[in-house]
């Protein structure tokens, strides 16, 4: 929605006065996270550091410490600002942090406690096809896709524009691109409160975004959450400190290797088991096959098979 000139030129603040003016009577897309559901998310870890001791490590970088820890805007923070960034498809975490073999990571799984209303952010069908997403995954996003009934053309057409704005690949070194999708989630999550629904969630306003997976082509789909939300509507119920194997992004494969795993979260701290089994067992070969992930483990056996 912004030349690249005006991005390097214009502030955050000036980027989402434009918008305003350009969206006159715009009508955004929302969706309702269910309760129960899982999401995932992976934070990069140091040799040295080891497994982590505290759950606030591998949660959004702690509020007090975002100046030091957040040195770069993202696709939905500024520099210096916190937001939790997970995945409904936990191999797609390892993607969008781009990692590399060799790395280290912790792979937490978290538990959505109740309803929460979500910006729709990216789902077009034309954007999912340019993404490289697969046939049979655009079919199955069809509510995401058309998530508004008897929409108007020029709400259509600015649905276009923000899905495409929003979901532009940015490489590393060119943050300053990220100042579109910034200025973007920053105006939605300020927006007007949500009517009540029956049934529906009790915060009436959003408190996230659901976007496809940049890294993954859209074929996998991406939250990210205010903090605040996190600490009452989201718990922690796993964790995995993983070494990876091998990791190749074009063909949405990787490996990874568990190292330590833990089920046991109490007073902020995380409690890691000692005895985690054989290392063909420890293995894990991810790929995306025919619109799903596949997960394969040592012995070349598909998990949830004998």
């Amino acid at each position: 929605m912004f030349t690249d000139g005006h991005l390097r030129r214009q502030s955050i603040d000036m980027l989402k006065h434009t918008l305003c003016e350009q969206l006159g009577g715009y009508i955004h897309a929302t969706k309702n996270v269910n309760a129960h559901e899982p999401v995932f998310r992976a934070v990069r870890i140091k040799k040295e550091e080891g497994c982590p001791k505290e759950i606030s490590r591998i949660s959004y970088p702690p509020l007090e410490r975002a100046e030091q820890l957040v040195t770069v805007d993202g696709r939905a923070n500024r520099a210096k600002q916190s937001m939790f960034y997970c995945s409904k498809a936990a191999p797609a975490v390892f993607y969008e942090l781009r990692a590399k073999q060799g790395e280290l990571f912790v792979l937490s799984g978290w538990e959505i406690l109740e309803p929460l209303w979500m910006i729709n952010l990216g789902y077009y069908a034309q954007v999912l096809q340019k993404m490289g997403a697969k046939e049979n995954s655009i079919a199955m996003r069809k509510q995401l896709l058309n998530p508004i009934p008897n929409e108007s053309k020029k709400n259509r057409k600015l649905r276009h524009q923000l899905s495409k704005a929003f979901t532009v690949e940015v490489p590393e070194g060119y943050e300053y691109k990220y100042k579109q999708s910034i200025a973007i989630a920053e105006l939605f999550l300020n927006g007007s409160p949500i009517p009540k629904q029956a049934g529906g969630p009790n915060i009436n306003k959003a408190v996230g975004i659901v976007y496809p997976a940049v890294k993954m082509h859209g074929d996998a789909d991406n939250l990210v959450i205010l903090p605040e939300i996190v600490e009452s509507s989201l718990k922690i119920k796993s964790a995995q400190y993983v070494m990876i194997e091998a990791a190749d992004e074009a063909s949405s494969t990787f490996t990874f290797l568990t190292l330590a795993v833990a089920g046991e979260f109490t007073q902020g701290k995380i409690s890691w088991q000692g005895d985690i089994g054989v290392e063909e067992e420890r293995r894990c070969h991810v790929t995306f096959e025919n619109g799903e992930w596949i997960q394969r483990d040592g012995y070349n056996r598909i998990y949830g098979q004998n």
